[in-house]
């Protein structure tokens, strides 16, 4: 979430100063045009390499300026999501009063040797989530300050939460919601610290470790077989496969089949288009064992809770590409939601929330199908 800087009511900012905040990507090319054709001024293209240096040599009204900084400042966060199985005790209670807050000293300490530009807006506390014992939340805010970046940079908030969930009597799930790189690993650290809590009163078995989803746990072609599950193959009762619009995938060194020999000794495809799973080496299961598919953007059709309309989901494991490689985690993040009626940004966010928790239980489901095939 991008935050005001503290003495923006007072700035006016123009030149240099005006350039580099209107070039921000929150801000969007149709909002410069609407302010310089209020001016008067008409443009053949509403591209920023036209209109960025035609506003910067304008002196700015503080009318002109509100419209944006309401545009910087009110873009919602992408929200990233991970989540790892957890085994509970028969019959556990997960929620307690005594545990319901994690130790503010360690989460200090924390902060203090591994994100010391962050402060926590607020003590981590756990909550109910629906009235249910066996699921419970904390929802919690970062502030980074970089005094290193320009003015309009320095501070910035963090969304982030966790959760800990018991679908059954001894199966469950620890989720996490990130916004940044930061909130992510502060997300992790806290649920490392309730886990010993958890295991110190005996609701979570002291062998217990976290499942998570890991790249090098599938062969190539089953690696396929899970993202179809989630994406062509998906069986929901909200969500309609329309198409995938994104593949990133690495052919390994020795290709062995024929047809695609060309891709060897490239280190990345990323193919964007449409009817990407008709490409004959997308759909033909053949290619399948010499191809690292580590990306899917895909766009389904929702009808959920009286909302319908179209949302793009990418499954994939960020990481791979850039230094864990086989390691990487599994993660699921909405790319794009566009509502067939309009609603408000509240309810835009609330939707986009609940189904990002609705596709992770598809994809636990798929998961768990995965894990049955193998030890058969």
């Amino acid at each position: 979430m991008k935050t005001e800087h503290k003495d923006i009511k007072t700035v006016l900012p123009y030149g240099e100063n005006l350039r580099g905040f209107i070039q921000q990507k929150f801000i969007s090319e149709s909002e410069l045009h609407k302010i310089l054709k209020k001016r008067g001024i008409y443009t053949l293209s509403s591209d920023k390499e036209y209109t960025v240096p035609l506003i910067q040599t304008l002196l700015i009204s503080p009318q002109e300026f509100d419209l944006i900084r309401d545009a910087f400042s009110s873009k919602e966060d992408n929200k990233k999501i991970i989540s790892r199985d957890i085994k509970w005790t028969n019959n556990a209670n997960i929620f307690a009063q005594d545990v319901r807050q994690i130790d503010g000293n360690i989460i200090a300490d924390y902060l203090k040797r591994y994100l010391p530009t962050c402060k926590l807006e607020r003590p981590l506390k756990l909550s109910i989530v629906g009235d249910n014992p066996n699921h419970v939340k904390a929802e919690f805010t970062l502030k980074r300050m970089d005094r290193n970046k320009a003015w309009y940079e320095q501070t910035n908030l963090f969304t982030g939460s966790f959760q800990f969930i018991r679908d059954t009597n001894s199966k469950g799930r620890v989720v996490i919601e990130h916004t940044s790189p930061e909130t992510k690993l502060l997300a992790e650290f806290a649920t490392s610290q309730q886990i010993k809590n958890y295991k110190s009163r005996g609701v979570i078995p002291e062998d217990a470790i976290l499942r998570k989803i890991i790249f090098n746990e599938f062969k190539n072609g089953e690696r396929f077989d899970f993202f179809f599950q989630l994406t062509s193959k998906i069986s929901s009762d909200f969500l309609e496969f329309e198409a995938i619009k994104d593949v990133s995938i690495q052919p390994e060194e020795t290709v062995s089949q024929a047809d695609i020999k060309w891709m060897e000794k490239i280190k990345k495809l990323a193919l964007t288009g449409e009817e990407l799973d008709k490409k004959f080496f997308i759909q033909d299961k053949k290619y399948h064992t010499d191809l690292k598919l580590w990306s899917m953007d895909s766009s389904f059709k929702y009808s959920y809770r009286g909302h319908k309309g179209i949302v793009r989901v990418n499954f994939g494991f960020p990481d791979f590409n850039s230094g864990k490689n086989e390691t990487a985690e599994f993660e699921i993040n909405i790319s794009t939601l566009t509502p067939s009626d309009s609603i408000n940004f509240t309810t835009r966010n609330m939707l986009k929330k609940n189904l990002l928790s609705d596709i992770d239980r598809l994809k636990s489901a798929a998961y768990d199908a995965f894990v049955s095939s193998k030890i058969k």
